[in-house]
């Protein structure tokens, strides 16, 4: 990949550390906060199924968070688009049950051949190429319907533990008014003061010092490569990557899939001797790094992601200790922090799910399969979600003009979408509003 010179009156490109802002810091550290606080639970759960020792299961998510980092800040950096790498969700909650009976070294032969499979079909631009022709509209209703769960569990949060939740609420609303770019800092200031303070911090042993990496020789059968390599690898396009790149156009950004894909592929078939099953570009997360809480000009909300990394990394190396952090704070504040830095975004999504003239349909269509969360054939809801709204979209195009599909060198609502064909020497303001 090479990006594009300045315009000679552009000057020299600002640098990362100038790109940098404390915004960017936190959107950084909140990313990674709120993407490992689930998806380690189902790691666990996918452990347990294989009956895996603890130190393989250390080993399986220091490694995973580690080369997440790495990866992550490779992408961000050359691309100067907010990229976040993490593991398959889907694919973890798949493994739960998968697993269950099957030797781990032919599952590590399995996660080998998936990635190997990923790596394959990058190689496709028609495939991959779906993700940029699907229309905007419906990228945002997808979007919307993978965010909203998180507004629920804000509001349930707050019938199980209605003081702590109700302070951080007031804090991301005290300070949105008055200083929006630090509204998510004020809530996770107050869930940290009043979880200490109501006594709702748990009590356990946190260890100190560096988490090793377990080498486990794979095993390849038959057997686990269409149980396990198959499932994985459509969950990882279908759960991850569609999502992933529909979040990303949402927000303004069309980066090249292709060579996101191969690097990622390439990575997460070595780290599959350390027990990690895939890496594929953050769908969620990607919110929390690419709005403006990140950073107010998007050419600079990378630097979120980069930081992202830095923190991946840091956790990563001391998974242990950093599990056992984790640990000690309610679920509740957990989810009310994730709900709040996710605020935004979902209003900013509905707005553009539901804009376009006579498009309302296919938009609802998307959000309600999407969060049935009706799986069928090992293949998520956000896949039938978006497969469903482009069926009626479609079938109404027959009666109605169609709304076009965002592309490079036109607008996505509220901001300029960036590619890497863009100059990056923008000083402009986004026209979104604070924290919507």
């Amino acid at each position: 990949m090479t990006l594009p010179p300045l315009p000679p009156s552009a000057g020299q490109r600002p640098t990362f550390w100038q790109d940098s802002s404390p915004q960017t810091v936190l959107s950084g550290l909140i990313a990674i906060l709120v993407g490992l606080a689930g998806p380690t639970v189902l790691i666990y759960a996918a452990a347990r199924a294989a009956g895996l020792p603890q130190a393989v299961v250390l080993s399986w998510v220091a490694a995973d968070m580690v080369l997440c980092g790495v990866v992550g800040i490779l992408l961000s950096l050359r691309t100067r688009v907010p990229i976040i790498i993490t593991w398959s969700t889907p694919g973890l909650a798949y493994l739960a049950t998968a697993l269950i009976g099957v030797p781990f070294p032919e599952a590590v032969g399995a996660f080998i051949v998936s990635n190997l499979l990923v790596v394959m079909l990058s190689s496709s631009e028609k495939w991959l190429g779906l993700v940029q022709r699907i229309p905007g509209h419906l990228a945002a209703a997808l979007n919307a319907a993978i965010l909203l769960p998180f507004g629920f569990h804000l509001v349930t949060g707050m019938g199980t533990q209605p003081l702590l939740v109700g302070m951080m609420v007031l804090g991301y609303f005290a300070l949105r008014k008055f200083a929006p770019l630090w509204a998510v800092t004020g809530a996770l200031f107050a869930g940290v003061v009043f979880s200490l303070a109501l006594g709702l911090t748990h009590s356990a042993a946190v260890p100190l010092g560096l988490t090793p990496w377990v080498l486990t020789m794979p095993e390849f059968s038959l057997s686990s490569v269409v149980s396990i390599s198959l499932p994985l690898t459509l969950l990882a396009f279908t759960g991850q990557y569609l999502p992933g790149f529909a979040i990303l156009k949402v927000n303004g950004y069309l980066p090249r899939p292709a060579p996101i894909v191969r690097l990622t592929g390439g990575v997460a078939a070595f780290a599959a001797l350390f027990g990690v099953h895939n890496l594929t570009l953050a769908a969620l997360l990607a919110n929390i790094v690419s709005g403006p809480e990140a950073h107010p000009d998007p050419a600079r909300r990378y630097a979120a992601a980069v930081w992202a990394g830095v923190f991946y990394i840091a956790f990563g190396l001391f998974a242990g200790t950093f599990l056992g952090l984790l640990a000690l704070l309610p679920a509740e504040a957990a989810a009310a922090l994730a709900g709040l830095a996710l605020l935004g975004a979902m209003s900013s999504s509905l707005q553009t799910a539901f804009r376009p003239a006579g498009s309302n349909l296919a938009a609802a269509v998307v959000v309600v399969v999407t969060l049935s969360g009706v799986s069928f054939l090992h293949v998520g809801a956000a896949f039938w979600g978006i497969l469903a709204g482009l069926a009626v979209y479609g079938a109404e195009g027959v009666r109605q003009a169609p709304v076009p599909a965002l592309r490079p060198d036109e607008e996505a609502p509220g901001q300029r979408v960036l590619s890497e064909r863009d100059s990056l020497n923008l000083s402009e303001r986004d026209s979104l509003k604070q924290g919507g």
